[in-house]
């Protein structure tokens, strides 16, 4: 619900008006309140959304006697039930709003309080009493956080934009971060594409004084607390799941701002707008898009659920001219060459569009897939490990044959898989077991690395998966890599780009403790997925949505962004001459993998070109796009974002 930053020096004052302009360049993050507090050593800087207690949840905000200070970004949902006890305790609160129970938790219970918190949040406390900085997000990584730690000094924000506002960092690509773009497509925490700047990992907390940064994790997920209890199956597990997530869309609709779903027509928005207008009694207006005259348009299946519900459906025009002009933009938001990210642009103008109605939360249906199994793989490799207890292995290649033809991918992506398979080993050696996605990143890797000039170092090592059923250690990969770095900074960027808070029912603290203990025969039956979630909602949704195969979110990458509208965009980045100007890549393998994209339209081979062509094309953005230059101009003080301190 804002955008947060805050230096930290422990051995020099600190300027406060180093903090105007993080805000300033944060603003988009919340326009409608600012925030500026500073003491000798300690300034937070707050940009406000403002959902909760709108009247008076101002930030930074503290305990009774300042000692602690917090600035916030996100929704605690069950702060009303911690707010009662903290009373009980003898804890003087003054406002309604969310944030001012963190301090008081802090006092109670030091930097185990987030353990205690129900919600979606990045948060910074500043205990004034030791002397010590406390930084932490919530469990799966819903709200970003970011921090450059220099000798004596630590500065954070909610983008890394801000860092790069306060003066206090000279921009730098970092190696790693860029050898994490060109594997798995997008960099891997702590590692960003910035030289030295962290990315706090998902379910974190750093403390951070004068000897340095300590850190601990408080969550893994799918890490059982009694792993020898029985897994939830058949109608218990249904029924688990349901309740779980009814109450998560519950709690996810605001009391005081208007809030709508953001309605692909696939089953994971459908059942959020379902299950608010049928089993809470809060129908939420939606808002779709509608990719002009493309097979990937799926507005047919949101109109369908639109008038089902009967709730009001906008829908945002989208045109592959628009989308390009929409790709300098969020790569501004992304901050990294993440290319799935610059397909996904089009979602800029849906965030448009409902602030347009007014709306200040969407709800999506982010997380599902991640957290219920809801990829095509999963199901394969079902199939493909029954095959090997049966010892009809040499029934493999068949089976990609015909599954690939099946889910409608690219010629030669059956013959891709084989070669992956003889590199098994090597991969187990490398990640513990075979990551689900190692098709997609052996791939990618496999396009970009001709172009590649610069030795870099080895992809990012992955954290080992917690012991439990192979299904949810396979699943454990994705709350490592798509979830936090693909699938939610698609959500908060693209949304909070027109201060929209986008949240994640999916994601909610007990729905996912829940979905670990459910036996993966209720995600994967009988070769359906998302079984549980779809037998939960059945009765809520048209049968047409409810068995309908999964349709990722796509746009058409080599006839948007590489030729027709984009041919003087991507001529602009992926052309010899351009690609010299950057001097990252090859210019004449860069050329060659723009070509094969454009020329292998429909082939495995043209398919992990694209992947690699929008790799470059959108590193090259983004060094246009963070030049020192740009960083200054965008965070020029205005008048609205400078003030009393509060």
């Amino acid at each position: 619900m804002c955008g947060i930053s805050g230096i930290v020096d422990f051995a020099e004052a600190v300027e406060s008006q180093r903090i105007h302009a993080m805000n300033a360049i944060l603003r988009h993050r919340g326009p409608d309140d600012f925030g500026i507090w500073a003491d000798r050593h300690v300034a937070f800087g707050f940009q406000r959304l403002a959902i909760v207690d709108v009247a008076h949840g101002r930030q930074p905000t503290g305990n009774e006697d300042d000692t602690i200070r917090v600035v916030f970004n996100g929704e605690i949902y069950n702060h009303r039930r911690l707010r009662r006890l903290l009373e009980d305790k003898g804890h003087r609160l003054r406002s309604g709003s969310d944030a001012e129970v963190i301090p008081h938790l802090y006092e109670e219970y030091g930097d185990r309080f987030v353990e205690h918190l129900d919600g979606d949040f990045a948060i910074a406390v500043w205990d004034n009493r030791n002397q010590r900085l406390i930084l932490t997000r919530d469990r799966v990584g819903v709200k970003p956080l970011f921090y450059y730690h220099s000798g004596s000094r630590v500065v954070f924000a909610s983008e890394i934009k801000g860092i790069m506002a306060s003066g206090h960092y000279d921009i730098e690509i970092d190696r790693q971060g860029m050898a994490d773009c060109l594997f798995y497509g997008h960099t891997i925490a702590p590692h960003t594409f910035w030289r030295d700047v962290r990315d706090l990992q998902p379910g974190t907390i750093a403390t951070i004084d004068a000897n340095g940064i300590r850190s601990r994790r408080y969550f893994t997920v799918f890490e059982r607390p009694d792993p020898d209890k029985p897994l939830l199956k058949g109608r218990a597990a249904i029924e688990a799941f349901s309740e779980r997530f009814t109450a998560a869309v519950a709690k996810r609709v605001p009391d005081e701002v208007r809030a709508g779903v953001a309605l692909s027509g696939g089953l994971d928005s459908s059942a959020i707008a379902a299950v608010a207008a049928k089993r809470c009694a809060s129908p939420l207006p939606t808002a779709s898009l509608h990719l002009t005259g493309e097979i990937h348009d799926e507005t047919d299946m949101s109109r369908l659920v639109a008038e089902s519900l009967g709730v009001r459906n906008d829908e945002a025009e989208m045109t592959g001219a628009r989308a390009c002009e929409l790709l300098p933009k969020s790569m501004w938001h992304f901050e990294s060459p993440f290319w799935y990210g610059g397909v996904a642009s089009p979602f800029l103008d849906l965030t448009r569009l409902a602030r347009d109605q007014g709306l200040t939360v969407a709800m999506s249906g982010d997380g599902s897939d991640e957290l219920l199994a809801g990829y095509d793989f999963y199901r394969l490799m079902k199939i493909s490990s029954k095959l090997d207890a049966l010892k009809l292995g040499a029934l493999q290649p068949m089976l990609w044959q015909q599954a690939t033809k099946w889910v409608g991918a690219p010629s030669g992506l059956d013959r891709h898989i084989s070669c992956v398979a003889t590199r098994f080993g090597e991969y187990t050696d490398r990640f513990g077991q075979v990551p689900p996605w190692i098709y997609l990143w052996s791939a990618l890797d496999e396009a970009v690395r001709p172009a590649v000039t610069d030795q870099l170092p080895a992809p990012s090592p992955l954290a080992a998966p917690p012991r439990h059923t192979t299904l949810h250690r396979q699943m454990h990969f994705e709350f490592s890599t798509r979830l936090p770095h693909w699938v939610l900074p698609i959500s908060d960027r693209l949304g909070m780009a027109h201060s929209v808070e986008v949240r994640v029912p999916f994601l909610d603290r007990d729905v996912i403790d829940i979905c670990a203990e459910i036996d993966p025969g209720m995600l994967v039956h009988l070769g359906t997925e998302k079984y549980v979630l779809k037998r939960a909602v059945a009765d809520v949704l048209p049968k047409q949505i409810v068995r309908r195969r999964k349709k990722p979110f796509m746009t058409p990458v080599g006839g948007w962004y590489l030729s027709g509208p984009g041919a003087e965009l991507a001529g602009d980045h992926l052309s010899q001459d351009a690609v010299r100007r950057y001097g990252l890549f090859d210019p004449v393998a860069t050329e060659k993998i723009w070509r094969t994209a454009v020329d292998g339209a429909g082939t495995w081979e043209g398919a992990a070109a694209e992947w690699a062509a929008m790799s470059v094309l959108c590193t090259h953005i983004v060094l246009d796009q963070f030049t020192p230059e740009r960083v200054r101009a965008a965070a020029t003080v205005e008048p609205h974002t400078v003030g009393a301190p509060a």
